[in-house]
């Protein structure tokens, strides 16, 4: 049988942010511009809000 191995979308973007060691505006700057934070997606959700996997990004 095969384990489940994706993330968990958990964190609200200040959360993420603090994870990662930025400022949360750095995190929606990138989103907006790029459409991710260097390669992670977050969830859009129906109340218009972002959430994000528990996974912190590597160089």
């Amino acid at each position: 049988m095969e384990k489940n191995t994706a993330p968990k979308y958990t964190l609200s973007t200040d959360e993420f942010a603090t994870r990662n060691r930025v400022k949360a505006q750095t995190v929606r700057a990138r989103l907006c511009n790029t459409g991710s934070y260097f390669g992670v997606r977050p969830l859009k959700l129906a109340n218009g809000r972002t959430a994000w996997p528990d996974v912190q990004v590597q160089k």
